[in-house]
């Protein structure tokens, strides 16, 4: 039994290392490859600073709206079950079963000037493709699920007793929603960001197409990252990869320590 158990850890750890580990000492490696100097000078290349800018700019709108239509959406889905719900709850996982690049033409031709929508924008004046808003669109629609599916399973399991004694007892749904439903899945939210922050700083396929790709306009840190690479800049490439890496292990440290360190405090309070 121990054996096979051993035998379980090294085949599991082989096959993490081989997908994840290998790659990303390959990207570091070479990365710090030509030095310290080499690497600060790439850090401070134009195209890319102005990449990681709009990368950032994008994050600051996008994730909050997937957080309040996440827990917004597994509210319903939970609190109010209805056949409208029942739907809702198998449509918000589209985007994952999507290919991105089919997600980013479905919003051009939705979206663009002579499009389903983008006719009455462009009849006002204003141009959704090829621009922030489109790539704002496109990483909200790429990321949809990824609150909903850590929150709705959580308030599943806690159910309601709580909510529905305060109410009883006189607490206004405000005052209810912050201090019992918030705090019971405060940590599958947070999970729930850090995964829909990956994918929105991360994503490609989608935003290469509504995006046009334009380099110091509408190009973000992952098109620069790929206009490098098709460039023959790969140094430059592996910089940008670099970061964006260290950006998604430094969030998940920081969701992973928080947690330990609060389920140790809780722990600790019971002994």
């Amino acid at each position: 039994m121990r054996r096979s158990s051993l035998v379980l850890r090294v085949l599991v750890v082989a096959y993490v290392g081989a997908l994840l580990a290998l790659p990303l000492g390959f990207v570091f490696q070479q990365a710090f490859s030509h030095g310290w100097v080499q690497l600060w000078a790439a850090l401070h290349d134009h195209a890319m600073d102005l990449a990681i800018v709009l990368t950032a700019k994008v994050a600051i709108l996008a994730v909050p709206l997937n957080v309040l239509f996440g827990v917004g959406v597994s509210l319903w889905i939970v609190r109010r079950p209805s056949r409208v719900s029942r739907v809702l709850d198998v449509v918000i996982d589209v985007p994952l079963a999507l290919s991105p690049i089919i997600v980013g033409l479905v919003l051009e031709l939705a979206y663009a000037q002579n499009g389903w929508f983008g006719s009455a924008f462009a009849a006002m004046g204003l141009r959704v493709m090829f621009s922030y808003p489109a790539i704002v669109l496109a990483s909200v629609f790429v990321s949809l699920p990824l609150v909903s599916r850590q929150v709705i399973p959580l308030l599943r399991e806690v159910g309601d007793h709580q909510e529905q004694t305060a109410a009883t007892l006189g607490a206004k749904p405000t005052r209810i929603f912050f201090t019992i439903t918030m705090r019971s899945i405060a940590w599958a939210a947070a999970y729930g960001v850090t995964l829909t922050l990956a994918r929105v700083i991360g994503e490609y396929g989608a935003v290469l197409i509504v995006s046009g790709n334009i380099a110091l306009i509408t190009q973000t840190l992952t098109l620069n990252i790929g206009a490098n690479f098709d460039n023959f800049n790969s140094y430059q490439g592996f910089v940008g990869a670099l970061l964006l890496a260290l950006v998604s292990v430094l969030v998940l440290t920081v969701i992973g320590v928080s947690r330990h360190r609060l389920e140790r405090k809780r722990h600790g309070s019971f002994v």
